[in-house]
């Protein structure tokens, strides 16, 4: 928990809202009583701009289960600092809205609810002694008042009850366990955020700050240019280059956090191989990986014998290039693009494993094709970001089948800039291509933002211009559909963030996620979403040379 002299720093800062910082940054955890009831509000205040969002728990008097609380904070015309808030009350969960008004001198003041209820807002209460549970709203029906000596047997049934007026909250433990099973629990270390339509129960993690790992052995000169999977074991699985070796190595966790992991050199034959791997599980359940033979400039494919990757096969299966991107198409089968000489490649698999394959190329324009990105549209269609060289900008290639034999390529970013540089694709929520790139001349993160399947126009917008970041980007969307994006701040040597606001991502949150003392991280950083629906990135940890992790505790990583 903050201090009191913390707290009257958030509300001095609150009082400065012209400054107007553009990042979202948590300001701390802080609790109030709502004397005279027990009730204890405990909640993280992240400032996010011009706004105040304050999230946290009440815990209902130390009861077994805890209810959320979420609203605002913000200045008033006389000094003061105020606060909107929701959460529910007990039993049956039933919301109510609380403003209170506190004063930055003590920190305490007075609120009321939307239940008529009102009394003393206190700071920091300590054990929260003395009090009754916060009432229930006029109507409810107090714990306990009604118990089965009340009601003759058969008295009540379905047709004495509106659809929905009994949900699982009403009732104890394993007295309809049939009938309730249907919602379930949120596990310990998780909240409930939400009922589905269905009568399921959506969990969201309670928030903690990101942890990193330097894995593996310091000076191993591993963990260069990663890309990262999660295996059908729930597991994060990270494709990296050695380039002492100038061999491909395979990081397999061993937990969701990957703080214990093993890595096995599964390609390392005489030439220098594993240039920009590009991986993915296959309709197998395998990892494959798209890597470069950088001595015979020729696409290589890995692809692994066993979930861990403990073994693979590996083959070189056309030439062309140093980058490439591998995704799983909708038929099942393996699709790469990568760069030629003539420009943009597209490779397709005749198998799961790519023992066979057919190469095209789709983009006849020249100059173009590097820094490719390759992802299945919501048309079941691969579609391609890379950069337009002629014009120094960002292009896009959307097949028009499968293998990509026909396809339409537009430039859609074009400005006075040098953008298209190191690009990163994914699919949002609304169907449409979402692509980060990095403005060269700015030293800016970039993001644009397709306005059809597609890609024949498209908007795009600088997101992060705070210092040297936006390079190396990598995309991923969250549960809320929305997209987060890391990238490196060379300039603090350090694993930068950025969470989109809206699915267009024309604004976002920017946030240093990994920043140790007197190291460089966060250089060639890949994201992807966890099986326990939270962003997991491997970076590379240029101080030890070796592969790094970040492991996100909240949705927005910040």
């Amino acid at each position: 928990m903050r201090s009191l002299a913390a707290l009257l720093m958030f509300t001095a800062s609150a009082l400065l809202l012209a400054a107007g910082d553009a990042s979202a940054q948590t300001l701390g955890t802080f609790r109030w009583q709502l004397q005279p009831y027990c009730n204890v509000l405990t909640v993280t205040v992240v400032q996010d701009g011009s706004q105040y969002h304050v999230d946290g728990t009440d815990d209902l008097c130390g009861a077994a289960r805890r209810a959320s609380v979420v609203g605002l904070a913000f200045p008033n015309p006389d000094g003061s600092i105020g606060f909107g808030l929701t959460t529910v009350t007990a039993p049956g969960g039933a919301p109510i809205h609380i403003d209170a008004t506190i004063s930055v001198a003590s920190a305490s003041g007075s609120w009321r609810d939307s239940a008529g209820n009102s009394g003393s807002f206190i700071f920091t209460p300590g054990a929260a002694a003395g009090g009754n549970p916060r009432p229930i709203p006029p109507g409810g029906i107090a714990p306990g008042t009604i118990t089965s000596a009340q009601i003759a047997a058969g008295a009540i049934t379905a047709t004495q009850l509106a659809p929905g007026s009994v949900t699982a909250a009403q009732l104890a433990p394993g007295t309809i366990a049939s009938a309730v099973a249907g919602f379930g629990t949120c596990p310990a270390g998780q909240y409930l955020r939400g009922i589905q339509a269905s009568g399921g129960v959506v969990c969201e993690p309670i928030g903690s700050p990101p942890v990193s790992t330097s894995l593996g052995v310091q000076a191993s000169f591993d963990g260069y240019e990663p890309d990262i999977a999660i295996g059908v074991d729930g597991l994060p699985i990270i494709a990296h280059q050695n380039t002492a070796t100038m061999s491909l190595r395979m990081t397999h966790c061993e937990n969701t956090s990957c703080s214990a992991a093993r890595t096995t050199t599964v390609d390392d034959q005489l030439n220098a191989v594993a240039g920009s791997p590009s991986i993915a599980i296959g309709a197998d359940g395998l990892a494959i990986v798209s890597q470069m033979d950088l001595t015979a400039r020729a696409l290589r494919i890995t692809h692994c014998n066993d979930v861990a990757c403990t073994s693979a096969t590996s083959r070189n299966v056309t030439g062309g290039g140093v980058t490439s991107s591998l995704a799983i198409g909708a038929d099942g089968l393996p699709i790469i693009s990568h760069t030629g000489s003539g420009g943009l490649l597209v490779t397709h698999c005749s198998d799961v494993a790519c023992t066979v394959a057919t190469t095209v190329t789709p983009d006849l324009a020249p100059n173009t094709g590097t820094f490719p990105a390759l992802a299945i549209g919501a048309d079941r269609l691969p579609i391609i970001s890379h950069l337009d060289g002629n014009v120094a900008g960002l292009r896009i290639t959307h097949c028009s089948n499968a293998t990509c034999s026909a396809a339409i390529s537009t430039t859609v970013d074009d400005p006075a800039n040098s953008v298209g540089v190191e690009t990163a694709i994914a699919i949002g929520s609304d169907g449409l291509a979402l692509i980060a790139h990095y403005d060269i001349t700015d030293e800016d993160l970039r993001v644009t933002h397709c306005s059809n399947a597609a890609c024949t126009s498209a908007t795009s917008t600088t997101v992060d211009a705070v210092g040297f970041v936006g390079q190396a980007p990598s995309v991923a969307i969250g549960t809320d559909g929305l997209a987060f994006i890391t990238h490196t701040d060379v300039g603090a040597r350090a694993l930068r963030s950025s969470y989109c606001r809206n699915v267009a991502c024309t604004s976002a949150a920017s946030a240093t996620i990994d920043a140790p003392r007197g190291s460089m991280v966060g250089f060639d950083s890949a994201v992807t979403l966890g099986a326990d629906r939270l962003f997991f990135v491997a970076h590379r940890d240029a101080t030890l040379n070796t592969l790094r992790v970040t492991k996100c505790g909240a949705r927005s990583c910040q």
